[in-house]
């Protein structure tokens, strides 16, 4: 799946690694964690959401329409959502030109959570883009900043509010930010321990090549939090370092530099 945004920077205060491991249950040494970014052998956890392409797509484009794509006047740049079918179709067609050429509508289909738009890219090669436009009685990003990884991240509109609603959520905004690339992963995917109050946590590590030294580089593990108020959905997100440490690829894996 292609991302459609990044995230922004961390801020606060690195703490221990050993704590930090353990309070998010995470057994794998930093060797063990390198490995796995450098092989790219497993982005996400077992039992993480799951987005699979069509059958038979080779390449596959995923991405939520948002204001700027439709010329939509607004101070921040959000995806859009609608209850209305026929508003999200306009939508759909207003971001269906890209570089001057028309995505051909070839399918649609509706969940709960949003509307998707299907079509097909023109070019070598052509690629199947899923546009996606939020329900507002799912989710409202309206003044949020996409692509963000931190501060307001819009209003969650499922009553009642519940845990794996905001697991659910979580792992799927995840789909669409930098780190759902070659070079990250997702260790955790939890109820945050540190704040218990309907937060949710994935602990990530990211690769930054030769962060450390030429020829040697740094893996930042993070923790980013989605929040939810009960009362009212509005949801907030942070991003917190927990540890980093150095490493460089070699053939049986990873090794520790500096």
């Amino acid at each position: 799946m292609l991302s459609a945004a990044g995230c922004g920077g961390a801020s606060g205060t690195a703490v221990s690694p050993l704590t930090s491991a353990a309070q998010y249950g995470i057994t794998s040494s930093n060797l063990e964690i390198a490995t796995t970014l450098y092989q790219d052998s497993a982005r996400t956890p077992a039992g993480f959401y799951a987005d699979p392409a069509p059958p038979g797509e080779s390449y596959v484009a995923t991405l939520h329409v948002t204001s700027s794509a439709v010329a939509l006047p607004a101070a921040t740049d959000f995806e859009l959502c609608s209850d209305d079918w026929n508003q999200a179709l306009q939508w759909s067609e207003a971001a269906a030109t890209t570089g001057g050429t028309y995505n051909n509508l070839v399918g649609n289909s509706s969940t709960s959570r949003y509307f998707e738009f299907d079509r097909l890219r023109p070019g070598t090669p052509q690629i199947y883009v899923r546009q996606r436009i939020y329900r507002c009685s799912y989710l409202d990003r309206s003044g949020t900043v996409a692509g963000v990884g931190a501060g307001p991240a819009g209003t969650l509109n499922v009553r009642p509010l519940a845990g794996s609603d905001l697991k659910l959520l979580s792992e799927y905004l995840w789909r669409f930010t930098a780190w759902n690339n070659y070079g990250s992963a997702v260790l955790v995917s939890e109820p945050d321990p540190v704040d218990t109050n309907l937060t949710h946590a994935l602990v990530v590590a990211t690769l930054v090549a030769d962060g450390a030294a030429p020829g040697c580089d740094r893996i930042d593990v993070l923790a980013w939090r989605h929040k939810v108020a009960v009362s009212s959905g509005a949801l907030a997100r942070s991003l917190a370092p927990l540890w980093s440490f150095n490493a460089r690829q070699v053939a049986a894996g990873a090794e520790s530099c500096q």
